[in-house]
């Protein structure tokens, strides 16, 4: 028996190693230790998003959410502030699907009662083909310190952290093609991904009404932002027929007790590619605008509907 316990332990050993390892460098600040500099653990923030948002939001919840996916990063956080007079926190991540939105919405909400919200949207999030369930594994890590420290994207922002660190190295996310050659690629692959296939999302669209319905109840003020697109990609909805289809989403989002503010049409913005750092992608200055019209109530671009 005595050997038995003795070849397990040897056994265990290196998982046990990993896990204090992990546990001590905790590049997405689980257990709170600050043994690396807050700086180096920013790299985790790009490697997965939505890990770090949602535990740095547990770690410091906050009334006031912006909600999203990449396109409303540009959204200048510091400008609602100065604006408002009041705390935001962006909870959002790459590749944000709209029923992962009202899952981090409600979730967020358990952990302190939200008073307002803000979410990024537009018509491509609004397809039954546009579903993902990420939120679901965060929570039950969230619950579970094992499925932490032996986590895969846990180990790369570690290994992250630590190069940061040391080499002073941050990692490139940059395409490996020049401008041009991405914005040709999004406008070619992205929208036959996001425009070649799509059907009313009935489930989704209960799921909205649903959202609508509790902020109504519970008095959270809703601001949904239909971001804008280069009208180059605009037109890739169109090769694909989905105008119809466009105007019914709006025409469903005017519906909402929520406010909505449309920034998706021909406009200033969406015809000027200096706008844009691809063609889905505004620049901050676009955000900024963004910002400035709807938090002064100075509508020039954008559209209440």
């Amino acid at each position: 028996m005595k050997k038995f316990l003795t070849k397990f332990f040897y056994l265990i050993l290196p998982l046990i190693v990993w896990g204090i390892l992990i546990a001590i460098i905790d590049p997405f600040n689980y257990f709170g230790f600050e043994v690396f500099q807050r700086s180096a653990k920013k790299e985790a923030e790009s490697l997965n998003t939505l890990i770090y948002r949602t535990i740095d939001y547990v770690n410091e919840p906050c009334e006031n959410v912006i909600f999203g996916d990449s396109r409303t990063y540009n959204i200048p956080l510091e400008r609602i502030e100065e604006i408002s007079k009041r705390k935001y926190k962006k909870l959002n991540t790459n590749g944000a699907k709209l029923n992962e939105i009202f899952d981090l919405f409600y979730f967020a909400n358990s952990k302190t009662p939200i008073k307002r919200v803000v979410i990024g949207i537009n018509f491509n999030m609004f397809n039954k083909f546009g579903h993902e369930d990420r939120v679901e594994g965060v929570k039950r890590m969230l619950n579970n310190p094992f499925m932490y420290v032996y986590n895969k994207d846990v180990a790369e922002a570690a290994y992250s952290t630590i190069k940061y660190t040391f080499t002073d190295k941050k990692p490139d996310f940059a395409p490996p093609m020049s401008r041009k050659e991405f914005w040709d690629w999004s406008i070619n692959t992205k929208a036959s991904h996001w425009y070649g296939k799509y059907a009313f999302p009935e489930k989704l669209y209960s799921q909205l009404l649903n959202f609508d319905k509790f902020a109504k109840a519970n008095k959270i003020d809703v601001i949904f932002i239909i971001v804008p697109h280069h009208s180059d990609f605009h037109k890739r909805l169109v090769d694909f027929g989905l105008q119809k289809e466009e105007a019914k989403f709006k025409q469903i989002m005017s519906g909402l007790s929520a406010k909505v503010y449309d920034f998706d049409y021909v406009n200033a913005i969406t015809s000027n590619t200096v706008n844009f750092e691809d063609p889905i992608h505004y620049t901050n200055a676009v955000g900024n605008t963004i910002v400035n019209e709807i938090w002064t109530n100075k509508l020039i671009i954008g559209k209440e509907i």
